[in-house]
């Protein structure tokens, strides 16, 4: 069984909206949107940051990827359907996650531009959704279920 794990890019002005009403956000534009295994982005960071540091918590190794997944962003409902909780990361956050997957090696400072077209996306599309989001000035909601 997958668990998915859901990324939107949003307009910033959205975002109180968003966090005020604590309802989640109607997703409709695929080339906004980035969706991957949630399973297997836990596996792989786990597994890096055993290798690597030899730690077996990835989110304490890897916070600004923690970060891009949600933990520690600000919640929009604690409980959704299917018992998700949705996430928001401002445009500031956002800016700040795209340098710091750089930093901990999850993207590249020349990442390609974000394939729109692109629907089998992986872990390594990640850093270029967030580069993307920064570029264009948007924030991100996000959930995982």
């Amino acid at each position: 069984m997958s668990m998915w794990l859901t990324l939107t890019k949003i307009e910033p002005s959205l975002v109180e909206e968003v966090l005020e009403k604590r309802e989640p956000l109607v997703r409709s534009s695929t080339g906004d949107t980035f969706a991957c295994d949630y399973r297997n982005l836990d596996a792989v960071a786990e597994g890096r940051a055993e290798v690597e540091m030899g730690a077996a918590d990835w989110t304490t190794v890897y916070p600004w990827l923690a970060r891009s997944v949600g933990h520690g962003s600000s919640a929009v409902n604690e409980h959704g359907p299917g018992d998700a909780s949705e996430f928001v990361l401002t445009l500031d956050e956002v800016r700040r996650v795209a340098e710091g997957l750089v930093t901990e090696g999850w993207a590249s400072r020349n990442a390609t531009a974000w394939a729109v077209s692109s629907k089998d996306r992986g872990l390594e599309d990640l850093g270029p959704f967030f580069a993307a989001a920064a570029v264009e000035e948007k924030a991100v909601v996000g959930k995982v279920n």
